[in-house]
């Protein structure tokens, strides 16, 4: 039997180095060996929550994953969890609010995005039951195979010492020509980001079964003593000029959406913040938006979240 066991120790020597080498490259932090996680992916923000559970916590997709919690902290004076994830729908960011309510850890304030891209019917992504699988299971985490390319890139990028990259930058006189050459108003990125979420939103349509979702939303958070605000956040003019007005997505917006979400707000007491159609700090296209969605993490995010985060508190001292 001991020899069966040191055969087995050596046979097993190069899962040893295998587990190693994930457990030291995962973006994810999945297992607390790491200070934090370098990724913002589902996995690594939910797990960041069951092991410190925030009471501040900010739910939506991509743009609201780049906060510098530095930053809020500085305007409110309180620390804020995000757990917003770059894809997340309107299902997976409603299915992730009632995780956390349902988790009975205590909650203070939540912030959720809401928005027309993520109310379309026709981006319905549902992989919260999967993410909850992964999460309770070490074992299919291990062996799947995003999270060990993920670590294999996390491997390269330290030999090679690449720096962390932001969605930010300095536009020269060769960023302001479309594919033809033609010269545009903004720089490229931006220009062709209209273009890349058309197909999406041609056939705009309410998901419906979502947004009533809110409302039931918020009765658990008043009836927790939850502070819940609702955020819109800022779109590019060009998104909004290109894309929401030809496909009549500004009308239902603002003939039908955004009157029961204030209904919404007086009946259950929530804040409602629109800065996608009410407007913002957010003015100069070209500067501030480094795509159609995505504020430039230096030139644009830093001067909404202050604006952001200052409504917020403000709202809580007018109620008060």
């Amino acid at each position: 039997m001991k020899h069966l066991l040191k055969r087995l120790a050596v046979v097993l020597i190069p899962v040893y180095v295998w587990f190693v080498f994930f457990a030291a490259f995962e973006p994810n932090n999945y297992f607390g060996f790491k200070a934090g996680a370098s990724s913002s992916q589902p996995v690594a923000r939910v797990r960041a929550y069951q092991k410190e559970p925030g009471r501040n916590l900010i739910l939506g997709d991509s743009r609201f994953a780049h906060f510098d919690g530095a930053l809020i902290a500085g305007v409110c004076g309180e620390e804020w969890q995000n757990l917003a994830f770059g894809g997340a729908s309107m299902r997976e960011t409603l299915d992730l609010a009632q995780y956390i309510l349902d988790s009975g850890n205590p909650v203070d304030q939540m912030i959720v995005e809401v928005s027309f891209y993520m109310l379309n019917a026709g981006y319905d992504t549902d992989r919260f039951g999967a993410l909850e699988e992964t999460l309770q299971n070490p074992i299919a985490y291990c062996l799947n195979l995003e999270y060990n390319v993920n670590a294999l890139t996390g491997l390269q990028n330290w030999l090679a010492n690449t720096p962390d990259t932001i969605e930010s930058g300095e536009w020269g006189p060769e960023d302001y020509f479309d594919a033809d050459g033609a010269p545009i108003p903004v720089h490229r990125i931006l220009y062709d980001y209209s273009a890349l979420i058309t197909p999406r939103c041609e056939s705009w349509a309410l998901n419906e079964q979502q947004f009533e979702r809110i409302p039931q939303l918020a009765g658990q958070c008043r009836a927790r003593g939850v502070q819940l605000t609702i955020v819109l956040p800022p779109m590019a003019g060009i998104v909004r000029e290109t894309v929401c007005v030809p496909f009549g997505i500004e009308a239902q917006m603002e003939n039908a959406v955004l009157p029961q979400l204030r209904a919404w707000a007086e009946e259950y007491g929530f804040a409602l913040l629109d800065y996608e159609w009410g407007g913002s700090c957010v003015t100069d296209d070209d500067t501030q938006f480094y795509d159609g969605f995505h504020l430039d993490e230096v030139y644009g995010l830093p001067q909404w979240t202050r604006q952001l985060f200052g409504d917020v508190y403000r709202r809580e001292e007018a109620a008060a």
